[in-house]
């Protein structure tokens, strides 16, 4: 992976900027659905910010021909100035104060739709950055990366959650990681870029969907994405829940404590997967790691009332788990399409994903109310993890899938 590192100049730039990206952007997201929680003490507005959070993500089918069409890079660098401005006006509290948790919903639903659009933006420009067989590697750099700088920022952050929480710094440092992230974006260049003398329009983008949609439909990414779908729904459902589960049983400075114990089992399994990830048959590999982590997610709900240490051993590996899975359906993503086609394939996935994870975000905030015992949400997510495994793996195409170095583009 260090190969990678020193002798792609371009690829350490785009680390650069996805490092600050990605911290600025899990500050918000990590925190936000906390700060409902800790301000209004309602699992039904926790529940409508997770959906705020995912519903733009709907429409990602809309974006990804434009993705493709357009200049990337200059996607990246828009979405990302919108990213700091609203993060900006979040630290403005007396706006919040006004407006109360609507305000904080219209924050919540901006950003995602800023967000909407740099996520596959970042994603489709990867392939050209960087050599088709060193993809996994890449992005397992960028999630090492990131994470490394999120357990540093954490530090920060579990000093300033004692006894009152300050919302102000945390947003305002959110920001001030986006505006370097969009400083970076200003070096970045692809070299793979093509001009097109084709008119954008609403038929080409139309049937740039419908070419997106059939390849899904006749390869095995068909069947990634409804893995991916169901256990985003189930992983929504749990997620939304998270802080009020945390909150009660280790306070606000243990929520920063599991969240640190995530990113350092996402960075184990970063490193792992980068390393080896290409010498391992990709369908046993995504099916073993699902049904390891539903048995670990109910493992996590049974410990954390009773063992404080377990609990963030159990976080530490369900997180590495989950960023696993991740990293090869991501690499799957952009291996198996043609270039020209990673960036409508991809967001087509988003959008199915996306509907069930705001739909998740809804169930979980009804069930948060209604569930004598939050705890439960976590041993119902890990049994439907062990279920899913149990159906892709009796798909031939998923289970006959070789190795990643060995999966060439269609």
């Amino acid at each position: 992976m260090l190969e990678l590192l020193k002798q792609n100049k371009m690829f350490r730039v785009l680390l650069a900027y996805q490092f600050f990206s990605s911290i600025g952007g899990a500050m918000f997201s990590m925190f936000i659905l906390l700060s409902v929680h800790l301000i209004y003490d309602n699992a039904v507005y926790t529940g409508i910010a997770g959906f705020l959070m995912a519903a733009p993500f709907i429409f990602s089918f809309a974006v990804g021909p434009i993705v493709d069409r357009r200049n990337k890079i200059t996607i990246m660098r828009l979405t990302t100035f919108l990213e700091f401005s609203v993060l900006s006006v979040l630290a403005f509290t007396p706006l919040q104060e006004y407006f109360g948790v609507l305000f904080m919903f219209a924050v919540i639903f901006l950003y995602s739709i800023a967000a909407l659009f740099e996520a596959p933006a970042g994603t489709a420009l990867l392939p050209q950055v960087v050599e088709e067989e060193k993809i996994m590697q890449a992005n397992s750099l960028i999630n090492i990366i990131a994470m490394v700088g999120g357990i540093a920022i954490a530090a920060v952050l579990f000093s300033s959650l004692r006894d009152e929480v300050n919302f102000v710094f945390l947003y305002g440092f959110s920001a001030v990681f986006l505006a370097l992230s969009f400083f970076f974006s200003l070096f970045l260049k692809n070299p793979a870029e093509k001009k097109s003398d084709e008119k954008a329009s609403a038929q080409n983008y139309l049937q740039d969907l419908k070419e997106g949609a059939r390849f899904i439909r006749r390869s095995v990414l068909l069947y990634t994405t409804i893995a991916v779908v169901v256990i985003g729904f189930a992983a929504e459902i749990a997620f939304v829940n998270r802080p009020q589960f945390l909150e009660y049983h280790a306070g606000a400075q243990g929520y920063v404590l599991f969240t640190v114990m995530g990113l350092i089992g996402g960075i184990a399994a970063s490193y792992f997967v980068g390393m080896l990830g290409n010498k391992i048959n990709v369908g046993k590999f995504i099916c073993a790691l699902i049904i390891i982590a539903g048995a670990v997610r109910i493992t996590f709900a049974l410990l954390v009332p009773l063992h404080l240490i377990g609990g963030l051993a159990t976080m530490a590996v369900y997180a590495a788990l989950g960023t696993a899975v991740s990293i090869v359906f991501s690499s799957l993503n952009q291996k198996i399409p043609p270039n020209e086609m990673v960036g409508r394939v991809t967001t087509i996935s988003s959008t199915f994903n996306s509907a069930f994870v705001a739909l998740g975000a809804l169930v979980g905030g009804f069930l948060g109310n209604i569930v004598p015992d939050v705890g439960h949400i976590f041993i119902y997510q890990g049994i439907s993890y062990a279920v899913i495994a149990v159906s892709i793996i009796l798909v031939p195409s998923i289970r006959k899938l070789p190795k990643m170095d060995e999966i060439k583009k269609a």
